[in-house]
């Protein structure tokens, strides 16, 4: 294949795609505005959330691009799952101005098909996005790290646990650093509600509060949702429930040692493309 029919198949895939920008900070959006359009990005919409995306945006393919300035990820996360329950088919790539693993893991296990941090050049951030239009998943080099220590890190804990009581701790972890919305949603783990009872409890879908609940029992380090209640309850200094009142410590200590383990087979929407790292 000659160079020229390459570049113009490269833009002929970039027309095609739609991309639609989200976040608060609208001159971050003009800028990445500008930076695609030059590069024959077709732009469909900018906005400052999903609220003012119209009823349906109808495409042959659709790109959306969440800011996140750190302003609260949990936001973003929402934007993420929002986007993925009404296009199923489109591309989500967040980008953001600092690393962060959870939140980078978050993004992943919601359906996002790239995380870009921080990206020293135009023209590395152009290919970054063209290659998600491709199909293609792209993230920070540390997050192959991360995620494979995650996956080391359990199958380690997996022999360590096999033939100990499910209710027994081998160790003394961390103190977790748990969200408001996610010691909001472990409140009602501790309360026995199913997910779309916290839902409609707190006002989310369904499927934000499903990634609210693995980002939980990873943080915590527990392997299921009566494990997280049981923990919840050992740790009531640690969480609060949804009338401000401290949990009692009333059950022993029960903490598994499962750690982060990803797994392409069950993350949505992302195609037969493997990890690429800008």
């Amino acid at each position: 294949m000659s160079l020229r029919s390459s570049l113009e198949g490269r833009m002929s895939r970039r027309q095609l795609c739609e991309t639609v920008l989200i976040g608060k900070n609208i001159l971050i959006r003009e800028g990445i505005s500008k930076i695609l359009h030059a590069a024959h990005f077709r732009i469909a919409l900018s906005a400052s959330s999903v609220d003012e995306l119209p009823n349906e945006l109808q495409a042959h393919q659709l790109l959306f691009l969440v800011l996140h300035n750190g302003d609260g990820f949990d936001v973003a996360l929402d934007q993420i799952c929002f986007v993925r329950n009404h296009y199923p088919d489109a591309r989500i790539a967040v980008v953001s101005d600092h690393y962060c693993p959870d939140e980078l893991v978050s993004a992943y296990r919601a359906g996002a098909s790239g995380y870009f941090v921080n990206v020293n050049s135009c023209d590395a951030f152009i290919k970054s996005v063209e290659l998600v239009t491709m199909g293609e998943a792209v993230f920070p080099p540390a997050f192959l790290s991360f995620a494979l220590d995650g996956i080391f890190e359990r199958e380690a804990a997996s022999v360590e646990q096999a033939g100990h009581d499910i209710g027994l701790a081998a160790e003394e972890p961390a103190a977790p650093h748990l969200s408001p919305r996610e010691k909001a949603i472990l409140s009602c783990l501790i309360e026995g509600n199913s997910n779309k009872s916290i839902a409609r409890k707190i006002d989310i879908a369904e499927a934000t509060v499903k990634v609210h609940v693995k980002a939980i029992l990873r943080k915590i380090r527990v392997q299921n949702r009566t494990q997280a209640a049981i923990w919840g309850m050992n740790n009531g200094s640690l969480v609060h429930s949804a009338n401000g009142h401290a949990l009692p410590s009333i059950i022993p200590q029960a903490t598994g040692l499962g750690a982060l383990h990803l797994d392409r087979r069950t993350h949505a929407n992302q195609g037969p493309g493997v990890t690429k790292l800008y």
